[in-house]
């Protein structure tokens, strides 16, 4: 079992506060931006980490195809990010899975991200965890082969509402519905509030109870609902430790969903402040 007990244990008493705020309902998927978005706003709720994989945080993961360069589990804005695939199918036949970034799975230029590994291809597995509570995930992925889709894995999970299903022994599986070629959106909101999500192809246990499916996929541009960050230095947006004009251009491309004039005005008032 790929059990994060430490994490959900200190995260217990944080989530049963802030999610007194948020109305509580079933897990909802959407394979829209817009209507992710349009949703966010019927909560309340704002999309306060924007994860593109360009910043400092990354560095220690680029690569190519030819030479990965495999670095887990990285943190960024609060963020956790780490390859999932041991933890969900096992040491299938050796090798070692990491996080890597490179410009092949990108969503338009600069960098996405997928998991490598050393001698072994198995479907992408990604763990997004926090230890404050979020409320929504929503990226885009691009699946190999084309017309694949994307779903997510609540680890640990004994019940799902529908159209997800329970995983004995693995969690609750909301499978994925937006099959495309190239990059597609695909959220998930929880309005109860969870502290680590998998996202991965669809899992199934065959009649052999043996786990089926998944999927190789990339990804990119991740918008991410956790209430409880705060930028380590207000305005820092793509966390580099300055505030500069990579963050105001990061505030004006996504002006008026997710980012407003108060986003704008945070970096205004914080222009070149800098953390060590």
């Amino acid at each position: 079992m790929n059990v994060r007990r430490a994490l959900l244990g200190a995260c217990a008493l944080a989530l049963a506060g802030a999610a007194a705020s948020v109305a509580r309902g079933d897990v909802e998927r959407y394979k829209t931006e817009g209507e992710f978005l349009a949703r966010l706003v019927e909560l309340g709720l704002t999309a306060n980490v924007l994860e593109d994989f360009e910043s400092s945080a990354w560095d220690g993961t680029r690569s190519t195809i030819t030479d990965p360069h495999q670095q887990s589990p990285v943190v960024s804005m609060g963020i956790t990010w780490e390859a999932a695939t041991w933890d969900v199918w096992g040491n299938l036949g050796g090798g070692t899975p990491g996080l890597s970034t490179n410009r092949n799975w990108a969503q338009g230029p600069g960098f996405g991200v997928y998991t490598a590994y050393s001698g072994f291809l198995y479907p992408t597995t990604i763990r997004v965890s926090c230890e404050s509570p979020m409320y929504a995930v929503g990226g885009w992925f691009n699946t190999n082969p084309d017309l694949e889709s994307v779903g997510h894995l609540f680890e640990d999970a004994t019940t799902a509402n529908p159209p997800g299903y329970v995983l004995p022994g693995y969690g609750a599986m909301y499978p994925g519905d937006n099959p495309a070629v190239g990059h597609v959106f695909t959220g998930i909101i929880d309005p109860d509030g969870f502290n680590a999500v998998v996202l991965v192809g669809d899992l199934m246990v065959n009649e052999k109870g043996i786990l089926e499916g998944g999927t190789i996929y990339g990804a990119d541009n991740f918008m991410i609902v956790a209430p409880g960050l705060t930028p380590a230095c207000p305005g820092d947006l793509n966390d580099d430790n300055i505030v500069d004009v990579d963050d105001l251009n990061i505030v004006l491309s996504g002006f008026g969903a997710p980012y407003t004039v108060d986003d704008l005005n945070l970096v205004l008032s914080n222009w070149q402040a800098s953390c060590p």
